[in-house]
């Protein structure tokens, strides 16, 4: 196969990648030259049922956009018995805190079944932001509004007994 073939087959694949980022909130706000970027770093990778993708006390340094199939992020419990604690199915991204720096796992992601992600690693990541700094601020204010969102949405659910675990916010 030519270059000239590989370079073309790779042109509606990076296409792809930055109208799925664009649509991210977290990257939305991002110049589209760093976006660019990211479209052509950024790695599809497929797993199958029971893949682990990392486990507890891990450095995952990658975000993940679900294409297609199912993640669950599981705990185990007393009884060393796994819990689901999340389901992550297509459309949804996970993972973006760990591109701004390392945070071991506290918990399991495991691929449910056969699994397509867009992934994005902390090092393809760093280097989108030597070259556009602003984009660190941008990231900043995502996550923090991502941690606000998801603080909202979960204290109305929340039972009594657990208010006090909420306050992220407030760190």
């Amino acid at each position: 196969m030519s270059s000239f073939t590989e370079e073309n087959e790779q042109i509606p694949e990076m296409q792809k990648n930055l109208e799925l980022l664009k649509g991210l909130p977290f990257f939305a706000p991002f110049p589209v030259q760093a976006l660019k970027i990211l479209a052509l770093l950024a790695t599809r990778t497929k797993f199958m049922p029971g893949d682990l993708l990392y486990e507890k006390g891990d450095d995952p340094h990658r975000a993940y956009l679900v294409l297609h199939g199912i993640l669950a992020l599981t705990a185990k419990e007393n009884n060393n018995s796994p819990v689901t604690l999340r389901i992550f199915r297509e459309g949804e991204f996970l993972g973006s805190l760990a591109l701004l720096g390392r945070m071991p796992a506290l918990f399991n992601l495991t691929a449910e079944m056969e699994t397509s992600v867009l992934t994005l690693s902390r090092d393809q990541f760093s280097k989108v932001l030597s070259q556009f700094p602003e984009a660190l601020t941008l990231s900043l204010t995502a996550a923090l509004k991502e941690i606000n969102r998801w603080e909202k949405a979960n204290i109305p659910e929340a039972e009594p007994c657990c208010l006090a675990r909420l306050g992220v916010t407030a760190l």
